[in-house]
């Protein structure tokens, strides 16, 4: 709500100056002549609330609305007044002869989908009234919920752990089941409630549980979410990994070539070779005799990302 009352009283202050002459034989001819001289002032006086509430208010929340008054010079009776076809709600009343700023907060009232309801500020005093009426919606806002398995697919007998999360001012009671693939309901929850908004539940398989795609349905009143997995005997793919590099390494050795080779059962081996970077031989003795070991260290510099690779499938 901009600025709902905004109310200016205008005097107008005049000042006559006058000269009186005593009497025209008096006068001289040379003398001006006088004239009665009228000057008008005029000054303004403004009174100045402000009420800024939302226009759009959560149903059933906790809300705030915050009024200002400014250059009262009487006492003035502020009131807010929230108005509906039901009833009339007071918001607030204050009396004040001196400036403030306040705020006040209020629980939206319930409603079914969205209303629309009148904020009404009336300022009264002696020598001043104003009223003004602005419109306020009220919506209900519904939750938003996620569902996340630990993995997207089970094997049969294994455990289905799943969170459920509800994005809310708080979190409501809701009613939560698991389907199999033919529809069948096979594990309920009902009002679970999480005061770290997070829901974990499990459900155990059976050995012999069918293959195909389950739900996790989470309901709220007539609203229901879907999150879905899959049951499968599936074996996990098996990967032999060599890698072939020279036994020995030259002092003088810029570069280290290494070669990868990957290979998966009944399908085509993967052979992949990459340059490792830049090497160096560090913190070698100077002088040693010939035929003994020399202890050091090797500094590998690795290549960039984009370093060049070459990669061939057999």
């Amino acid at each position: 709500m901009g600025h709902p009352g905004s109310q200016m009283w205008t005097w107008t202050l005049c000042v006559l100056l006058s000269w009186m002459s005593v009497g025209q034989v008096l006068a001289r001819p040379t003398d001006p002549v006088r004239y009665p001289l009228c000057v008008c002032v005029s000054f303004c006086v403004y009174r100045q609330y402000m009420v800024a509430v939302p226009a759009v208010l959560e149903a059933g929340a906790e809300t705030k609305f915050c009024v200002s008054l400014l250059q009262p010079n009487e006492t003035l009776v502020m009131t807010v007044t929230l108005i509906s076809q039901e009833k009339n709600t007071t918001l607030l009343k204050q009396a004040s002869s001196e400036e403030f700023h306040t705020c006040t907060h209020f629980k939206a009232p319930l409603v079914q989908n969205e209303r629309v309801q009148k904020f009404e500020v009336e300022v009264q005093g002696n020598t001043f009234y104003s009223k003004e009426i602005r419109k306020v919606m009220f919506k209900v806002y519904q939750p938003v919920t996620f569902i996340q398995t630990d993995k997207p697919i089970y094997l049969p007998g294994q455990t289905i752990h799943f969170r459920v999360i509800t994005l809310d001012t708080k979190l409501r009671p809701a009613s939560r089941l698991v389907s199999d693939a033919n529809n069948n309901r096979i594990g309920q929850w009902l009002n679970e409630t999480s005061d770290a908004k997070i829901l974990q539940l499990s459900y155990s398989l059976n050995s012999e549980a069918s293959e195909g795609f389950y739900q996790v349905v989470v309901s709220f009143g007539e609203q229901k979410l879907h999150h879905s997995f899959k049951v499968e005997k599936y074996v996990l793919p098996k990967f032999d990994v060599k890698i072939n590099a020279t036994d020995e390494l030259s002092i003088e050795a810029e570069e280290i070539k290494a070669e990868i080779c990957i290979s998966r059962p009944q399908e085509k081996r993967i052979q992949i070779s990459y340059v490792i970077g830049k090497l160096s031989f560090i913190h070698i003795p100077k002088i040693y005799n010939k035929g003994e070991n020399v202890a050091g260290q090797v500094s590998v510099l690795r290549n960039p990302l984009n370093a060049a690779t070459k990669r061939t499938t057999e």
